[in-house]
C-alpha cells in the first residue's frame, strides 16, 4: 500500500522557479528585441501611443523623401539660372563692344554665337530626373509645380499634406511649345528710333514670335541704333532672369527650412517611441544576469529538498 504526501517545501521552492523562468524568459525577449513593449498586453497605453506615434513617422518619412525630391529639383534650377544670368552678363558685355568704332563685328558676333551655345548647353543640363524649370518641351506650357512642404495630423489621426507652389512661368527661359513663354525666347520691344523687337535664341518654337522679330545678333551691317536695341532687349530679359532666380531661390529657401524642420520632427518622433517602448539595455543585461544566477541557485535548492525528502521517507519506510 502506497501513500503520499505534499512536501511543502519543494512546493514553494517550484513555484519560485516558476516565476523565476517567466521572468528570465521575459528578460531575454526583451534583451533580443531592445524592445520593453512588444505588444498591447505589455502596456496598452504605451502600445497605442507608440503605434499611432509609428504611423505619423512614416507619414513624416515619406514627406522628407519628397521635399528632397524637390530641393534637389529646385537647387538645379537655381544652379542652372545663375550661371545663365553670367552669360548674359558676358553677351550684354558683347553688344558694348560692338559699338566700338573699328571693332571687328564678325569677330564679336562668333563670340555671341558662342555664348548662345553655352546658354543652351546650361539650359538644357539644368534637369534633375528629367523635371527641368528653366525649359519647357513641345506643346508644353509653363506650369505651377505642387511639392511637398510638410505633413500635419490631428488628435482623430487623420493625416493632411502642405504643399509649396512654384510658378514656372518666371523661370521658363526656352519654351519650345510658344516662344512667348520663355524668356530669352520671347520677342522684346527694343528701345530705339527702329523701334524693331528682339529675341535672343531660336529655339525652333512650335509657335514663333511675330513677323518682324529679329534674333540677337551683329554684323557690319548692323547700326548702332539697332545694337541700342538689342542692349534694351538684353537688359529686359537679364531683369526678369533676376527676378526668377530671386523665385527660385526663395522656394529652395522654404523646402530647406521645412525639410529641417520635418528631420527635427522625426529625430523627436523617434525619440518618443523609443522612450516608451524601448528596453533599457543596461538594466535588462543585469537582469538578465542575475535572474540566471537566481534560476540557477533555485535549482540547486529546489534539487537538495527532494533529495532531503527521499531519504527522510526511506527513514520511515
Amino acid at each position: 500500500m502506497y501513500s503520499s504526501s505534499l512536501n511543502a517545501t519543494a512546493a514553494s521552492a517550484l513555484s519560485l522557479l516558476g516565476g523565476t523562468s517567466r521572468a528570465l524568459n521575459d528578460t531575454t525577449i526583451r534583451v533580443a528585441s531592445g524592445r520593453e513593449v512588444n505588444k498591447a498586453s505589455d502596456n496598452a497605453a504605451y502600445w497605442s501611443i507608440a503605434t499611432t506615434m509609428k504611423s505619423s513617422s512614416l507619414s513624416l518619412s515619406s514627406a522628407e523623401d519628397a521635399q528632397a525630391f524637390s530641393a534637389a529639383i529646385a537647387d538645379t534650377a537655381a544652379l542652372g539660372m545663375t550661371a545663365a544670368t553670367d552669360i548674359m552678363s558676358d553677351i550684354q558685355s558683347k553688344l558694348i563692344l560692338a559699338k566700338s568704332p573699328g571693332v571687328d563685328r564678325k569677330a564679336v558676333n562668333a563670340e555671341i554665337s558662342q555664348l548662345k551655345q553655352q546658354l543652351t548647353t546650361v539650359i538644357d543640363s539644368s534637369s534633375f530626373n528629367g523635371q527641368n524649370w528653366l525649359k519647357t518641351g513641345a506643346g508644353e506650357r509653363p506650369k505651377v509645380e505642387s511639392m511637398v512642404g510638410s505633413v500635419a495630423s490631428d488628435g482623430n489621426g487623420n493625416v493632411s499634406v502642405n504643399v509649396i507652389d512654384f510658378d514656372r512661368g518666371g523661370s521658363t527661359l526656352v519654351a519650345k511649345g510658344d516662344a512667348a513663354d520663355g524668356l530669352l525666347t520671347r520677342a522684346y520691344s527694343g528701345t530705339s528710333a527702329s523701334g524693331a523687337s528682339y529675341y535672343l535664341l531660336d529655339a525652333g518654337s512650335t509657335v514663333p514670335n511675330g513677323a518682324g522679330a529679329r534674333e540677337i545678333g551683329v554684323s557690319d551691317a548692323t547700326s548702332n541704333d539697332e545694337i541700342d536695341g538689342m542692349m534694351s532687349a538684353v537688359n529686359s530679359m537679364m531683369a526678369r532672369m533676376i527676378d526668377g532666380g530671386a523665385a527660385i531661390g526663395a522656394t529652395s529657401s522654404r523646402i530647406s527650412s521645412n525639410t529641417n524642420f520635418l528631420q527635427n520632427l522625426q529625430d523627436i518622433t523617434q525619440i518618443g517611441i523609443g522612450r516608451m517602448v524601448d528596453a533599457d539595455m543596461e538594466e535588462e543585461a543585469v537582469k538578465l544576469s542575475s535572474q540566471g544566477v537566481q534560476q540557477q541557485l533555485q535549482t540547486i535548492g529546489l534539487n537538495i529538498t527532494n533529495a532531503t525528502m527521499a531519504k527522510t521517507m526511506m527513514l520511515f519506510a
